[in-house]
């Protein structure tokens, strides 16, 4: 009898250290888990506060001011505009295209009929 109750209280102990253990080994984790989630909410607001930052100092009217104020540039008349065609430009500068013609017209229709195309390369 003594034996088997000397089997059971060290059954009792070893279950008994193995849930204090296992409730440390838990409250660790979960104090990591609280320390993770504090991170990732101060990691969220600092890069809400980036991309507000970035948009600001990307506006037009910013640029605008700048370039006019620092860099004394204007903005030109109507009449100095020139628009300016890419294949004209390489008809000039005699570049071969990227593509071949026939894919090259390919692609142009495609895209002139709505649907995109994806190409290999670059029509110049």
């Amino acid at each position: 009898m003594t034996r088997l109750n000397l089997i059971l209280f060290f059954a009792l102990m070893f279950s008994a250290l193995g849930l204090v253990n296992a409730q440390h080994k838990a409250r660790k984790l979960y104090i990591e888990l609280e320390q993770l989630n504090q991170a990732e909410k101060q990691y969220n607001q600092e890069y809400g506060q980036l991309q507000l930052e970035q948009s600001t100092w990307a506006m037009h009217s910013r640029i605008e001011q700048i370039a006019s104020e620092q860099m004394h540039m204007q903005v030109p008349d109507a009449k100095h505009i020139q628009v300016v065609n890419l294949a004209d430009v390489a008809k000039q500068i005699e570049v071969e295209p990227v593509l071949p013609k026939a894919e090259a017209e390919k692609l142009l229709s495609a895209e002139t009929s709505g649907q995109m195309a994806a190409t290999k390369g670059v029509v110049r």
